[in-house]
């Protein structure tokens, strides 16, 4: 690897992997403090990254992914069909429900949202195709996580440094595991206000062989929408959806 090293295109890969694995953004100066960087040389990198549309400075100028690198990711992401094949399904659960439905996927051990369709509401989430979230912060993170092995969960989701989002988030794995068995048992993940106050999620997996990487839908509502009483009906129709795109695939 040595005999191909590219410096400059090193620094440029630990600017772009800094900005789009944090949910901070960051100035030109912090960018070189923290990666060790002479200023010269990240100044000359941000203007080559900006003017290719790969970052973008927001309203006040620190430096975030730009659209050219976030359709980049989804080009990669499509490759699946996945997208495709559960578009009139997500669709179809959007009408029933009345919820938003996500699409997500496990993506360097987070959650990475790849669809979604919004119902005409007044209620609007912020999630967007391309988000990362913790695991242990949604439903669609539970719904994939029960369906891990033992050591690929023990690998994924260590408690170290996650975020305690909300009273309700679960911080350790003993409890998050008991809730994985209730998500096999019920065939649906439950995530009750442990990522935003206000905010309910039922997930299910989406399991088929022959697709591979760890997939998950699910729907959105806020707790007015969503009474726990609605559960097990709404439920049943995430994980009938999930059992009709994976006999799709």
């Amino acid at each position: 690897m040595e005999k191909y090293h590219v410096p400059a295109l090193e620094r440029t890969i630990k600017i772009l992997k800094l900005i789009s694995e944090s949910k901070d953004t960051y100035t030109g100066t912090e960018i070189c403090k923290m990666l060790d960087l002479p200023k010269a040389t990240v100044f000359a990198i941000m203007k080559t990254l900006e003017y290719h549309n790969m970052v973008q400075k927001d309203l006040n100028g620190r430096f975030q992914i730009g659209p050219k690198m976030f359709q980049i990711g989804m080009t990669y992401v499509s490759d699946s069909n996945m997208i495709e094949l559960a578009k009139p399904y997500m669709k179809r659960l959007m009408g029933e429900s009345g919820f938003t439905v996500h699409l997500g996927i496990l993506h360097e051990n987070q959650i990475m949202y790849i669809a979604k369709e919004e119902p005409d509401s007044f209620i609007k989430f912020s999630t967007y195709p391309g988000l990362k979230t913790e695991i242990h912060l949604t439903g669609l993170g539970k719904a994939i996580a029960a369906y891990l092995s033992e050591s690929e969960l023990d690998q994924i989701v260590t408690f170290e440094n996650l975020d305690k989002a909300t009273p309700n988030t679960i911080t350790d794995m003993t409890t998050f595991k008991e809730s994985l068995r209730a998500v096999r048992q019920n065939g649906y993940a439950i995530e009750d206000e442990e990522g935003e106050i206000g905010v309910r999620c039922i997930a299910a997996p989406i399991i088929n062989a022959r697709h591979t990487t760890p997939t998950a839908i699910s729907v959105t509502g806020h707790t007015s929408q969503l009474p726990k009483d609605r559960f097990s009906k709404i439920g049943e129709l995430v994980r009938e959806t999930a059992q009709d795109i994976a006999k799709s695939i």
